[in-house]
């Protein structure tokens, strides 16, 4: 059963994902929505790892640098799901 409050938008843009000051790698998105983001194929290299920061890459059309904090809500073999989060973890 969904329990998103926001319908998925498709959306492959790259972001790094972080955990504090360790590095995870550079993934790309699948999809996003207010609520939150799926990230392919990193499910392997977070660990057990709850919070997370996304950051994502430079992008030409944006004039800043985004991230945003994450809680890692699932995960399966083609990634993992995250709910954003004002917390700093």
């Amino acid at each position: 059963m969904e329990h998103r409050y926001a319908s998925r938008q498709s959306v492959h843009e790259l972001v790094e994902l972080w955990n504090g000051n360790t590095k995870y790698g550079n993934f790309e998105t699948d999809n996003l929505c207010s609520g939150g983001i799926f990230i392919k194929n990193c499910q392997d290299k977070i660990g057990n790892s709850k919070c997370l920061t996304v950051k994502f890459k430079n992008n030409p059309n944006l004039s800043y640098d985004a991230s945003r904090f994450a809680l890692v809500v699932h995960k399966n073999t083609m990634g993992i799901g995250l709910m954003w989060t004002h917390l700093k973890e």
